[in-house]
């Protein structure tokens, strides 16, 4: 064997019949993947739920921080303040995603 394909030279248009063809059969490999089950649906709300959990306790541990900060005499900005002040919501939020 040369090297060479069999049905070099194409005719005109079997390029393009290929290229049609191929991107069909990568259409219906994309389409082939299953429709999410419930359970892939819920696993997914509670992987969101624990993040969100687990970002809310790193603000807490951010604020209990500044407040050690505060306790120590340092001077802190009103961005820093305001964090402070939302601890409480940060709390309730906590405690209304972990029921």
């Amino acid at each position: 064997s040369s090297g060479i394909n069999a049905e070099w030279p194409l005719r005109p248009g079997m390029k393009n019949q290929r290229k049609r063809e191929n991107k069909a059969k990568q259409n219906e490999e994309q389409n082939a993947k299953p429709e999410p089950t419930m359970q892939d649906l819920q696993s997914t709300i509670v992987d969101e739920k624990e993040k969100k959990i687990r970002n809310l306790k790193k603000k807490l541990n951010q604020i209990e921080k500044l407040k050690a900060q505060v306790s120590a005499g340092k001077a802190l900005e009103k961005n820093q303040m305001d964090k402070i002040a939302t601890e409480n919501e940060i709390i309730e939020e906590i405690k209304r995603l972990e029921i």
